[in-house]
């Protein structure tokens, strides 16, 4: 299989950057609210009813995304016109790309995030209402 085949049709393994800049637009948008609650402007309140929900939807998709990047991906190789790229065993290759990372990073890292996001947007809503 020619190393390049990816490359040639469009298509990398990485994130395309968003792994930078969606934690840290997720986390400066976490952060106003805090700052402005901090400071005591009411607009904190406002803001964090609106963020923390976009935040668990954010987190859904990336959840949704990574639960089901088989068939995407076999779906994504099977459109394409290249036949070496169709035949590719995206199981295996995908499989092959995680142990790239450390162990511990596949699942429990992920896990750990997806943790944090969903109960501490609970936390921060469940607060907001107490109060």
């Amino acid at each position: 299989m020619r190393t390049t085949v990816m490359a040639e049709n469009g298509m990398r393994l990485d994130a395309g950057g968003h792994e930078t800049w969606a934690p840290v637009g997720i986390a400066t948008a976490l952060a106003v609210p805090a700052v402005l609650a901090l400071a005591g402007n009411s607009a904190a309140d406002t803001l964090t009813w609106i963020i923390q929900p976009l935040v668990v939807l954010v987190n859904c998709v990336i959840l949704y995304s990574n639960l089901t990047a088989v068939p995407s991906v076999t779906a994504a190789f099977a459109k394409s016109d290249d036949a070496e790229l169709r035949r590719i065993d995206v199981k295996s290759m995908l499989r092959a790309a995680e142990h790239g990372f450390p162990r511990w990073v596949m699942p429990y890292l992920q896990n750990l995030r997806h943790g944090i996001v969903f109960a501490g947007s609970a936390a921060a809503l469940i607060l907001l209402a107490a109060r």
